[in-house]
């Protein structure tokens, strides 16, 4: 393997004074490219041996056969050839060496990545180097006398003209122009190479371009990759059903998908402060939590309300993690998921449609502490049920308690709240109601909701239903209120004809 360099190392094209004859491979590959990181400092300190003295050599190991020795000679040309001659040999040591000699027969030719072409005015190609021979593998008469665009890349074509053209009108004033595009290679493949052209002004008055022709397919073969995994990212974000941000750590919000702009509508969102004042009085919470995690490190999971622009409160679950590189906190990643709609499913009676047990008696708790007490509590039972469901069967029954919890929802005022219990339990509560006569108002509205016949498909039935009353009492507790109401209920279920009263206090 030989290489022709420059004083400083660079490698140049070989001149035509150095016949190499067959059987060399030209490399045209800087020196620390050659060798495994560990002889870097050895190859440096030969190459200013041979400016010293003429010649240096070293023993080096190549990155594809590390175990193997080579032999590196640099020898001090400049004076007859204008060069530093680089060879690399087999290393004829001896035959106990570990890592064993290598043969010339048993080096793995390489592909140089940098070559020469020699162009016109007009851009046809005047004559190639060897090198650029090995890279694209077409012969010198392939080349030579065609037009360069024949081997560039359809869609590279246009900014290939563009790079030419530009050192004509004069745009850059400057003579060497560079564009990274794609040539033929005589195995139909497409190699990236960075052309250079350098247009020189010969004494005839004509001008050649020197065009340097560096092999960039692995720094391109990176940016696509990159690029195929940005589009990926970027699908992948707009795609799933939950709302991401990233936040830097300047607080500036760097990023934000389409599905959390449809939860927080056409706001818009570049710093932390813009992200939590959409959440309303909660904003501080999130704030907050994402200072924290900025902070320390720590994640962070919590549950808030998102209302924008006065709509429908939405419940939000809100995910916090930190981005970290080298033990530094760099941003956080957020996702918002709407679980508006499950928390609903999950706090809804399936049968009615209105608040289950548990989600009416933490209702209850809320209203309590809102309201220091002043509230009221209805209970309801429907009296002789069992015997729908023994005459006309379960799914009738269903249907009636349906009607009911329809008729029952339909009586109460603005701000009431209606649960069912389970079987035919119902509770009613009246959130600033702790006087006896208001909440007994309420219960007689319910009763004469029901007063009338229910019909349902087949069946026509008569529902009576007996109601207990209890009104609060600040430090009163749920459980408290709903026992009470269930007692007045029992009481009132027990005389006949009275069907309400009122628990005492």
């Amino acid at each position: 393997m030989v290489s022709a360099l420059g004083p400083n190392g660079a490698p140049l094209q070989m001149p035509a004074s150095i016949p190499l004859g067959l059987g060399h491979q030209v490399d045209t590959r800087s020196s620390f490219q050659l060798v495994i990181p560990e002889d870097s400092r050895r190859v440096a300190d030969t190459f200013v041996a041979a400016l010293a003295r003429g010649v240096g050599v070293a023993t080096i190991h190549m990155p594809n056969s590390p175990e193997s020795a080579l032999l590196l000679h640099y020898l001090d040309l400049r004076e007859e050839h204008g060069i530093i001659l680089r060879v690399v040999t087999a290393d004829d040591g001896p035959e106990d060496d570990p890592r064993g000699p290598v043969r010339a027969t048993e080096l793995q030719p390489t592909k140089p990545r940098l070559g020469t072409m020699i162009k016109n005015e007009t851009a046809s190609i005047m004559s190639v180097d060897r090198a650029t021979t090995l890279m694209l593998g077409w012969a010198a008469s392939d080349l030579v006398g065609r037009s360069t665009l024949e081997f560039v890349h359809p869609d590279d074509q246009v900014r290939a003209i563009d790079n030419w053209m530009s050192r004509l009108t004069g745009e850059h004033g400057y003579s060497v122009q560079s564009a990274r595009l794609r040539y033929l290679c005589k195995d139909g493949s497409w190699l990236w190479l960075e052309t250079s052209n350098d247009f020189q002004l010969q004494d005839d008055g004509t001008t050649v371009v020197v065009a340097q022709l560096l092999d960039v397919s692995e720094e391109m073969a990176a940016v696509e990759a990159l690029r195929h995994n940005e589009q990926f990212l970027r699908r992948l974000t707009d795609t799933v059903p939950v709302g991401l941000f990233h936040i830097a750590g300047d607080n500036r919000v760097v990023f934000v998908n389409p599905v959390l702009r449809g939860l927080i509508g056409d706001v818009p969102i570049r710093s932390l402060s813009d992200l939590t004042a959409v959440m309303s009085a909660e904003g501080p919470a999130l704030e907050s939590a994402i200072t924290g995690v900025m902070t320390n490190g720590l994640d962070a999971d919590l549950e808030l309300t998102l209302s924008v622009d006065g709509a429908r409160s939405r419940s939000v679950r809100v995910t916090l993690r930190s981005v970290e590189s080298e033990g530094k906190i760099l941003g956080v990643l957020g996702c918002i998921v709407d679980v508006t709609d499950l928390r609903r499913m999950a706090d809804t009676d399936v049968l009615t449609g209105l608040r289950n047990r548990r989600a009416l008696l933490g209702d209850l708790e809320d209203e309590l502490i809102r309201h220091a007490g002043n509230v009221s509590v209805i209970f309801a039972d429907l009296d002789g049920f069992k015997l729908v469901n023994d005459q006309y069967g379960h799914q009738a029954g269903d249907q009636v308690l349906a009607a009911v919890a329809d008729r029952l929802r339909l009586a109460l005022r603005p701000g009431d709240l209606i649960g069912r219990l389970g079987g035919d339990e119902f509770i009613v509560v009246c959130p600033g109601v702790s006087d006896p006569p208001s909440a007994m108002a309420v219960a007689w509205r319910l009763q004469s909701a029901l007063e009338s016949e229910i019909v349902v498909p087949g069946i026509s039935v008569n529902i009576v239903a007996s109601f207990g009353v209890a009104c609060g009492t600040p430090m009163v507790t749920a459980d408290e209120l709903i026992s009470r109401s269930d007692s007045a209920m029992y009481e009132s279920k027990q005389a006949p004809g009275r069907h309400l009263t009122l628990a005492r206090v």
